[in-house]
C-alpha cells in the first residue's frame, strides 16, 4: 500500500520564511531602483528643456514666458501657477518634440489634498522666466539662477514654491536641493537653472 507523500508543516514554514526574507530585500531595492529611475529622467527632463529654452532665445532674443493662459482665471503674481505652456517650445518652430509631454514624474499623484489630480497642469515641471516683469528687478535672483529656472519635485513630491508644509515638516518655501548621497528617497528639488545646470546648494 502506497503511502501519501507531502510537505510537513515544518518544511512549508520554512519556505514561506525564505520567500518572506528574499521579499525583505528585494522590494526596497526595487522600489529604490524606481526612484533612481524617475531622478534620472528628471535630470534628463530639465536638460532637455534647458536647450530648448536657449534654442527660442536664439530666435527670440528672450525666454518664454510662463503661467496659465487662461482670461477667465486672474491670477496675482505671488499665486500664478508658475509652468511653462508648452507650445511656445513646440510651435510655430519644434524646439521639443510637440508629441512629447514633460511630466514631473514625482507629481504624477496628487501631493497633497487641494492638488486636483484632474488638474494635469499641476503635474508640469516648474518653470520661471526671472526676465519677467514681476521680477526684473529683484537682481538677487538674477545673481543666483539666470534667467530661468526649471524645477522638479524629487522623491518626496514636494516643491519649495508650493508654499506649504509638507510631510517632511519642512516649510514649503525652503530651497533644498535634492541629493540622492543623502539617501535616494532624501527631501529636496531638482532643478536646473540658467547659471547651474546642476546646482548642488544655494547657500
Amino acid at each position: 500500500m502506497l503511502k501519501n507523500k507531502g510537505f510537513t508543516l515544518i518544511e512549508l514554514l520554512i519556505v514561506v520564511a525564505i520567500i518572506a526574507i528574499l521579499a525583505a530585500i528585494a522590494v526596497p531595492n526595487f522600489l529604490e531602483a524606481q526612484v533612481r529611475s524617475k531622478a534620472s529622467r528628471s535630470v534628463s527632463d530639465l536638460r532637455t528643456f534647458a536647450t530648448a529654452l536657449e534654442s527660442y532665445r536664439t530666435d527670440h532674443n528672450g525666454y518664454p514666458p510662463y503661467g496659465w493662459e487662461d482670461p477667465d482665471i486672474d491670477f496675482s503674481p505671488a499665486t500664478e501657477p508658475q509652468f511653462l505652456e508648452q507650445h511656445w517650445l513646440t510651435t510655430p518652430i519644434g524646439y521639443i518634440s510637440s508629441a512629447a509631454v514633460f511630466y514631473d514624474p514625482f507629481r504624477m499623484q496628487a501631493p497633497h489634498a487641494s492638488w486636483s489630480a484632474g488638474e494635469e497642469k499641476w503635474r508640469l515641471y516648474n518653470y520661471v522666466n526671472w526676465d519677467d516683469v514681476r521680477y526684473k528687478d529683484n537682481t538677487w535672483v538674477h545673481e543666483l539662477y539666470g534667467e530661468w529656472r526649471l524645477t522638479g519635485s524629487g522623491p518626496d513630491t514636494w516643491r519649495f514654491n508650493d508654499g506649504i508644509v509638507g510631510p517632511d515638516q519642512r516649510p514649503g518655501y525652503a530651497v533644498i536641493i535634492y541629493d540622492p548621497t543623502n539617501g535616494t528617497v532624501s527631501v529636496g528639488d531638482i532643478y536646473r537653472t540658467q547659471k547651474d545646470p546642476a546646482p548642488k546648494s544655494f547657500d
